[in-house]
C-alpha cells in the first residue's frame, strides 16, 4: 500500500501514528477487506481495536450492507444466545414476539464481536456453527435458519490460556483466527504518544476555547518512557487532567510527575512464586483440594467416634468394681462458740433462665431439627415440617443456613461419596460430560445453563473422574425434552389454588470401555407454587431446586450402574 493510500486511511478514521507496527495492520487490513475470512484481532485494553473491523467493513463488498458491533462481555449470559441467534415467541418468560437476533438483523453485512473471550461455551458451540455452516437455530426454535455474516473478532483475553484452562473452545479459536491482527501497546509505539497527547491536547483547548499546552522536550521523553497499561484511553484522560488543571502551559517533567503514577505499574497479571511442587490453575482446584481434605476431616470424625462408641459399650459390660465398705464416722469435737456482731445481707433469689420465645429464632430451630433427623434430605425435612419444598428452600436462604445445610449433606447423606466409592478409579478416569441442548416447546432462557453447570459440578464434586471435552472413558449425554407447568389443585371456591412445575430431562449413559453397560433413561423433577404468585418472581427458584434433584437422580444411576 503506497504512502497516499495510508494517510487517507489514517485521516478517514482519525488514526494518528506512524510507527510501523501500525501502519503493517493497516495494510493487513486493507488487504483482508475485499474476502470473507474471519479476522481476530489481540490486544490490550484501550489499544483501539474497534477502529480496524470498520476498516475491514468499510473497504468491502459489504460495505453498503448493516454492520453491527457488540460488546459480548456487557451481554448476560442467560440472554446472550437470544442476542445474537434470535428466539421464537413464547420461548421463554417476556419473549412476547420473535426476534431475528443479530445475525438475522445483519445478513450480508458484518458484525464486530468485541470481547469474543468472554462467550459462554454453549454460545461458543453456537457461534462456530455459524461460522462452518452458515446456519442457526433461534432460542426456543426448531427452524433451521441461513445467514451470510463477516464476522470480525476481538478480545484483550490470553486465548492459549483460556483454551488450556478450558474457558475458550480451540476449534472455534481456529476458525476465527483466519486472519490474526495484533494491535500494539501504546509504549510500543515511541514517538506517537507525543503526538496522541498533541492532537488530546489540542481538541480540549478547540473544545473549552483555552490555551493548549505543549511538552518540553524532557517531558516528552518522560511520556516515552512511561509503561502506559491503560494505552490511548489513560493517555487521553491524563491530557485532559493537565489542560484543565495545570496553571502552566508549558509542561516540564515536574509538572508532568503531578499527573503521571509514580507506583510501580506493570501490564502483566501476577506471578505467585511457590516453592512446593503442586500449584493451582484456578479457583476450581482449589476448592476440589479442599473438598478432599475436608472428605478426609469426617473420615477421621466418623473413626474417632466409632472407637468412642466403642469404647462406651465395653464400659456399660464391664462388671462394677467392688465397693468398699465405708468407715464409721468419729464423733467432732463440739467448738466453742465466738460471738462475733453478725451483718444482715441480702438474699437475691436467682431468676429461672428465660425462655427464648422470638419466633425467627424458633423457626430457625426447628428447621435445623428437620434437616439433622432427615440426614440432610430436605424433601423429607419438608414433609416433617408441613411445608412445601419451596417454602423450605426460602426459609433456608432467609436464615442463612445454606452453608450449614451443604456442609451437613457431607457428614450425614449416605447417598454420596466425595470418592465415588462404587467407581473403579484403575478402570475408569474420564467422564465426558455433553451440553444438554433444549428441546422443549417452551423455554426459560438460563435453564440450560444452570442445568449443564449443576450437573458437571457434581460429579466434579463427587468423584475423582477427570472432566474431558471428547473420547471419556464415560460418556453422559442427553437434552431437556419437556418443562411444563399445570393446575394441580383447585380450591372451595373453585378456582386453581397450586400450579405444578415439571422438568424432564433425557439422559444417555455410554461405557466406552463396556459398551454392554450401555443404557437410556428419563429423569422427572416436579415442584409446586401458589396460582397467587407470578412465574416470574419463582422461576429461578422452582428450576434450580428441580435442576438438583434431577442431578441427583443421573448421579445416583452412574453410581448404581457403573
Amino acid at each position: 500500500m503506497n504512502n497516499a493510500e495510508l494517510q487517507r486511511i489514517k485521516q478517514r478514521y482519525n488514526i494518528v501514528g506512524n510507527c510501523e507496527a501500525l501502519n503493517h495492520i493497516l495494510d493487513v487490513a486493507l488487504q483482508v477487506a475485499p474476502t470473507d475470512l474471519s479476522v481476530l484481532i489481540v490486544g490490550e485494553s484501550g489499544v483501539g481495536k474497534e477502529i480496524i473491523p470498520r476498516v475491514i467493513h468499510d473497504n468491502s463488498p459489504r460495505k453498503r450492507e448493516k454492520y453491527f458491533a457488540i460488546n459480548c462481555g456487557s451481554i448476560p449470559e442467560g440472554t446472550i444466545d437470544s442476542e445474537l441467534f434470535g428466539h421464537v415467541k413464547g420461548s421463554y418468560t417476556g419473549a412476547i414476539n420473535d426476534s431475528p437476533g443479530y445475525f438475522g438483523v445483519a445478513n450480508k453485512g458484518t458484525l464486530f464481536l468485541d470481547e469474543v473471550g468472554e462467550l459462554p461455551l454453549a454460545t461458543q458451540a453456537r457461534l462456530l456453527r455459524v461460522l462452518e455452516t452458515g446456519e442457526y437455530i433461534p432460542v426456543g426454535g426448531t427452524e433451521i435458519r441461513k445467514t451470510d455474516v463477516r464476522i470480525v473478532a476481538a478480545t484483550n483475553v490470553n486465548i492459549r490460556q483460556a483454551i488450556s484452562e478450558g474457558r475458550f473452545r480451540e476449534d472455534l479459536y481456529y476458525r476465527l483466527n483466519s486472519i490474526p491482527i495484533q494491535m500494539p501497546a501504546l509504549r510500543e509505539r515511541g514517538e506517537d504518544i507525543v503526538l496522541l497527547f498533541r492532537l488530546f491536547a489540542m481538541q480540549m483547548a478547540e473544545k473549552y476555547h483555552m490555551e493548549r499546552v505543549t511538552l518540553t522536550d524532557e517531558a516528552k521523553h518522560m511520556l516515552m518512557r512511561y509503561k502506559w497499561p491503560g494505552n490511548v484511553r489513560q493517555l487521553k484522560n491524563i491530557t485532559e487532567q493537565i489542560s484543565v488543571l495545570s496553571q502552566e502551559r508549558i509542561i516540564t517533567p515536574q509538572i508532568l510527575s503531578r499527573f503521571i503514577p509514580q507506583d510501580q505499574e506493570t501490564t502483566q497479571l501476577a506471578v505467585i512464586k511457590n516453592n512446593s511442587d503442586h500449584s493451582f490453575e484456578n479457583e476450581r482446584e482449589i476448592l476440589y483440594k479442599i473438598l478432599f481434605e475436608l472428605r478426609g476431616n469426617v473420615n477421621d470424625m466418623r473413626r474417632e467416634m466409632s472407637q468412642l462408641k466403642k469404647q462406651m459399650e465395653d464400659v456399660k459390660t464391664s462388671p462394677s468394681p467392688a465397693i468398699t465398705p465405708i468407715q464409721p464416722i468419729q464423733p467432732i469435737n463440739p467448738i466453742s462458740p465466738i460471738l462475733e456482731d453478725a451483718e444482715a445481707e441480702e438474699y437475691i433469689e436467682p431468676t429461672p433462665e428465660q425462655e427464648n420465645l422470638n419466633l425467627n429464632d424458633l423457626s430457625r430451630q426447628m428447621l435445623e431439627k428437620a434437616l439433622e433427623r432427615n440426614n440432610g434430605n430436605r424433601k423429607k425435612a419438608a414433609q416433617e415440617l408441613g411445608i412445601s419444598d419451596r417454602t423450605l428452600y426460602r426459609r433456608l436462604k432467609q436464615y442463612g443456613l445454606m452453608l450449614v445445610f451443604f456442609i451437613s449433606t457431607l457428614f450425614m447423606s449416605s447417598c454420596y461419596t466425595f470418592n465415588g466409592a462404587s467407581i473403579d478409579y484403575n478402570k475408569t478416569k474420564t467422564i465426558q460430560i455433553a451440553d444438554f441442548p433444549l428441546r422443549t416447546s417452551y423455554v426459560w432462557g438460563p435453564m440450560a445453563s444452570i442445568f449443564n453447570n449443576q450437573l458437571k459440578d457434581q460429579y466434579a464434586n463427587h468423584t475423582k473422574l477427570i472432566q474431558v471435552k471428547r473420547n471419556g472413558d464415560l460418556q453422559i449425554s442427553g437434552e431437556i425434552v419437556r418443562y411444563e407447568q399445570r393446575n394441580k389443585s383447585v380450591s372451595s371456591e373453585g378456582y386453581s389454588a397450586q400450579t405444578e412445575l415439571s422438568m424432564t430431562v433425557n439422559v444417555r449413559f455410554t461405557n466406552n470401555a463396556k459398551h454392554d453397560e450401555d443404557f437410556e433413561r428419563q429423569f422427572t423433577a416436579t415442584s409446586t407454587y401458589e396460582t397467587t404468585q407470578s412465574l416470574n418472581a419463582v422461576q429461578e427458584e422452582l428450576v434450580t431446586q428441580m435442576v438438583k434433584e434431577i442431578t441427583d437422580q443421573i448421579f445416583n444411576a452412574t453410581v448404581a450402574n457403573w
